[in-house]
């Protein structure tokens, strides 16, 4: 497969190359932030071009990029931090904090050149509504910390994530999944969602467009009963490419140039992306880091994938000392190649939540290298599977999240007694959860629901249970409501993985 496979976050980054606000877009380094860029590049370039009256055609000569990867070009740049707006003014024939034209900036890599945020913030303050920057980059700690200082208040960030089952199987059959971006939608839209102007009417009306509990619990049942059979209608054509899909991304995971090489380069090519992550990532980032104790903690963190972490075990196993291993979370996680997922600690019975981190390989393929996993079967594994699909879905998640202004936080909930849902997330009036094993015993599962639904701040639960049946290609799926003793009002929902998109 080859050639631009669309990402669904494509249209939220071309809606925020309009505002009036700094992109930001940032993710893990070869993830397709600079592909992306240079699409809405592209789409901004023709929206500039225009007619003559003579038939010619007059192209943009408004749109800029630079790509700090250019050793030359950073090289000026120490030389003189304005090489780029004097490079921009010459073209334009007046300065940027003067001109009257819509000017647009691309930067790729601006993590290599921290010192151009002063430059950018002193732009952007003298002409922010002429001037649009679309910068991107791959680490948090040297970009959106900076940013965050020097940009307070300028700046919208994008994430990019690794390419998700529901994008590979659009670009193979073109059909489009975007489970977690509908559900947020109907939600939004049971809240009222935003005032569609500034009238008085149309503010005034959010306070009173909120429906009661019931009628929430009411159409969100409504709501699955519609939706899940148009989705197994429109994929029940497709079942053998939808379940080849999900099995694909779950093995190979989402980074651009291992799904689209051929099948039999992909695990080399994951190798050498954890190898040039450690020896240019982090070798940059942590100078006297010693990467081969580094290479150890990651392979001892893809065990506790999607567990809370037992940090003191990773310690033993490879001799590194806790504030160490700390540390390396905190590459990990500024890197983007790992997410760290706290307790949900809100509701009446939140000082029963353990305190403990979740943490989760943000790529599957990652994961499985790192795990030693070889094979597909051995991934499908009850003991491997479930860590693959925390993965899987985890990115699934936040990778449709990105598409979203007001993102929702991710958490998890685990009691004392060891009763857990793997991610919470809230919107509107009701708490969501994912179960990803389904306990064999019901009365353990019955408790856990209980036990969730009471530590909820919300009065309706909606509890998804995914399953996958990979050899008879299974789509079955079920809506439960279920009945808990704190009154609160539960549904779960049983649907397959081709659904997740």
């Amino acid at each position: 497969m080859k050639g631009y496979l669309t990402r669904f976050v494509e249209g939220r980054l071309e809606q925020s190359v309009y505002s009036r606000l700094i992109s930001m877009v940032i993710g893990p380094r070869q993830v397709g932030k600079t592909t992306l860029m240079l699409q809405v590049q592209n789409k901004v370039e023709q929206k500039g071009t225009g007619k003559t009256e003579a038939g010619g055609l007059v192209l943009s000569r408004n749109v800029f990029t630079y790509v700090l990867d250019d050793i030359q070009l950073r090289s000026s740049l120490k030389k003189d931090i304005r090489y780029v707006q004097k490079d921009i003014e010459l073209s334009l024939g007046e300065t940027l904090e003067k001109t009257q034209q819509q000017v647009y900036i691309f930067i790729d890599e601006v993590q290599k050149m921290p010192s151009l945020f002063d430059w950018i913030k002193q732009i952007f303050d003298a002409n922010g509504e002429h001037i649009k920057f679309v910068l991107s980059g791959s680490s948090a700690i040297s970009m959106t910390s900076v940013a965050s200082e020097t940009l307070a208040g300028r700046v919208e960030y994008i994430n990019v994530y690794p390419f998700t089952y529901s994008e590979l199987l659009q670009a193979k059959v073109g059909v489009k999944q975007h489970f977690f971006i509908d559900l947020v939608d109907i939600m939004d839209a049971l809240s009222g969602g935003e005032a569609s102007d500034d009238s008085a009417d149309s503010i005034l009306s959010q306070l009173t467009s909120k429906k009661e509990k019931t009628e929430t619990f009411a159409a969100l049942k409504t709501y699955f009963d519609k939706k899940l059979p148009e989705y197994h209608r429109q994929l029940s054509p497709v079942v053998r490419e939808a379940t080849a899909s999900v099995v694909e991304t779950l093995f190979y995971g989402g980074l651009p140039r291992v799904i689209t090489s051929p099948i039999e380069e992909r695990i080399r090519m994951i190798k050498n992306y954890i190898d040039v992550y450690m020896e240019k990532e982090i070798g940059t980032l942590a100078r006297n880091l010693d990467l081969e104790l580094f290479g150890l903690s990651l392979q001892s963190f893809a065990q506790q994938n999607g567990s809370t972490l037992n940090i003191n075990q990773v310690s033993k196993d490879v001799g590194i000392s806790r504030p160490s291993l700390y540390k390396y979370l905190d590459l990990l996680e500024n890197t983007y190649l790992i997410k760290k997922v706290y307790p949900y600690a809100v509701g009446g019975v939140s000082e029963e939540a353990t305190k403990s981190v979740m943490m989760y390989y943000l790529d599957s393929g990652i994961l499985n290298n790192l795990s030693y996993v070889t094979s597909m079967q051995e991934m499908l594994r009850a003991d491997t599977y479930a860590r693959t699909m925390g993965t899987w879905l985890l990115s699934t998640i936040l990778s449709g999240f990105s598409m979203l202004a007001s993102v929702p936080q991710i958490t998890y909930w685990q009691n004392y007694s060891g009763h857990k849902v793997d991610i919470v997330f809230e919107r509107g009036d009701v708490t969501f959860g994912i179960l990803f094993v389904k306990p064999k015993d019901p009365r353990r599962l019955a408790s856990t629901i209980e036990k969730f639904a009471e530590a909820s701040s919300k009065e309706t639960i909606v509890l998804f249970v995914p399953t996958f049946e990979p050899v008879n290609m299974s789509m079955a799926y079920k809506v439960t409501e279920v009945v808990v003793e704190c009154g609160k009002q539960v549904l779960m929902v049983e649907l397959p993985l081709q659904f997740l998109g």
